[in-house]
């Protein structure tokens, strides 16, 4: 472990040096009056996977985007598995890239070491038409020690996740909906004994039981992080800033993962699995995966066509939790790495996209007649009408197309689930301010720490998330010890005297 830390350190410190001297490489400003002159390839990272047909659509992205502006992009999909380790070594290498794309966790994780060009006067510069979106203040939740290191999305969205899951087989068997986690265990008990084609959740399960977790509990992730360990204790209760695993509720939980574990609800090799309920419950392999509002009204039109004649229904974990909030500017967004060369042209070809209907409908749903049709309004129509469905592959770039969305250029689905407006309405009606996403935390001083703790949640934690552990209690235990020498103990101080600065300065009491 202490070879891990010296190495972590002598890797923020090489990446320091190597950020500042490649500052003014990252915002060189071309001399000629066409700043499309000279032709450039944009190298650009994502998390999530892509989709079959991404390449296919991505080059005739690239004939367009050329065509018009002289550029174009090279993206890459890390996958979901180990993205965030891709991430670490494109950033402390140095290795040139010109786009990445960041989540609150990314963003708060690099932004203040020097990893990302500051944007602060680009975005205006060579940007103005999205940078005009924003309202006064919305700009200055992604700022780090007063600069700017993202370029956000322009939406509005409730992060709150909640169990999108085949209702065909709940009234197959007499149930009822999910309302509960006890409902939500019957329906598990009666598809894990009685479905022997599917498991309650096919692929890695881990991330949907954290969201039920933190939901049934009440605790809050901070600055927007679906991952990390260092909560609030509850909504009301802000000033109690936690580590989760040391926790009773946790202990309470993991018992009950290993129960649900042991009843088969997943594979014993789950954590291993390359699929993930989001695809495998659209191939009639998993009963249930997680979404958000936005997201369920996306995958009731996959269900529709992946797979007719199955009925789905969809509960929120608010339910749980009994309230929501609208997500930071900081849900998703890019940043332009320190190593790029391309600073200039990177941030002109995103104002390019999200101002242009054709590349931005080509970016994000696909080629016209193949992948979607337009009604007369300019709905979707998905895949294009007189195309058989099972002939059409998917086209996915995960967080490059989140990042890539903005509110007036969205088409909206032809024949949308019926009971998305109803449940926006109903999470509008519940709405609070959100007091812990907005943040963005300074983790610079605790870089080795952040990296070891995070290790040993991976080795240590994620098997007791699922429940695929011997002995609950001595797992917990071990795993107790092993943040104690990873440094939670300075991360979690580092955390709470951030998160007392940032309540003061918004007066959040």
């Amino acid at each position: 472990m202490k070879r891990f830390l010296v190495g972590m350190l002598v890797l923020c410190c090489a990446f320091t040096a190597f950020a500042r001297g490649n500052a003014e490489i990252s915002t060189t400003v071309q001399s000629s009056d066409n700043p499309f002159e000279e032709y450039v390839e944009l190298i650009m990272y994502s998390s999530g996977s892509s989709g079959a047909d991404t390449e296919k659509v991505i080059a005739k992205f690239n004939e367009m985007l050329k065509e018009k502006y002289n550029t174009t992009i090279n993206v890459t999909c890390l996958g979901w598995n180990n993205y965030q380790n891709q991430y670490q070594l494109i950033l402390t290498t140095g290795e040139p890239a010109d786009l990445m794309y960041v989540n609150p966790n990314l963003y708060n994780l690099y932004a203040s070491n020097g990893a990302f060009t500051d944007l602060t006067d680009l975005f205006e510069k060579y940007m103005p038409r999205i940078h005009g979106n924003f309202k006064e203040g919305q700009l200055e939740q992604a700022y780090v020690d007063g600069k700017l290191y993202m370029i956000p999305t322009y939406e509005s969205n409730y992060p709150q996740y909640g169990i999108f899951y085949r209702f065909d087989l709940a009234k197959k068997y007499g149930l009822g909906e999910i309302t509960s986690i006890d409902s939500f265990e019957k329906y598990a008990d009666i598809i894990a004994t009685k479905e022997t084609d599917l498991r309650v959740i096919d692929g890695n399960p881990e991330q949907t039981l954290f969201q039920m977790f933190k939901a049934y509990y009440g605790f809050e992730s901070i600055a927007g992080s679906n991952s990390s360990i260092v909560m609030a204790r509850s909504y009301d209760d802000i000033h109690d800033i936690i580590a989760y695993p040391f926790t009773d509720e946790y202990v309470e939980w993991a018992r009950r993962m290993k129960q649900w574990a042991d009843k088969g609800y997943w594979s014993s090799n789950a954590l291993s699995s390359t699929t993930d309920p989001w695809s495998s419950i659209q191939i009639g392999k998993s009963a249930i995966t997680q979404a958000n509002a936005d997201g369920a009204k996306n995958m009731m039109s996959y269900m529709a066509t992946k797979l007719p004649g199955t009925e789905c229904a969809y509960w929120s974990l608010a339910n749980l939790t009994g309230y929501s909030y609208v997500n930071p500017v900081t849900e998703n967004g890019f940043a332009v790495p320190a190593s790029s060369p391309n600073a200039e042209r990177a941030l002109r070809i995103l104002e390019a996209i999200k101002t242009d209907q054709q590349l931005f409908d080509l970016w994000m749903y696909g080629i016209e007649g193949l992948h979607f049709s337009l009604t007369e309004d300019g709905k979707l129509i998905k895949p294009a009408v007189g195309v058989n469905p099972s002939t059409v592959n998917n086209h996915s770039m995960s967080g490059a197309q989140y990042a890539m969305r903005i509110k007036n250029l969205m088409r909206s689905e032809s024949g949308v689930w019926e009971g998305s407006e109803g449940l926006l309405n109903w999470l509008s009606s519940i709405e609070v301010l959100n007091k812990f996403g907005a943040v963005t935390l300074d983790y610079s001083n605790v870089q080795a720490e952040l990296a070891a703790v995070n290790n040993v949640v991976q080795q240590y934690g994620y098997p007791i998330n699922i429940g695929i552990v011997e002995n609950v209690d001595a797992a917990v235990a071990e795993y107790r010890r092993q943040l104690k020498i990873a440094g939670i103990d300075k991360l979690l101080e580092v955390v709470a005297q951030q998160m007392e600065v940032y309540y003061k300065k918004n007066g959040i009491i």
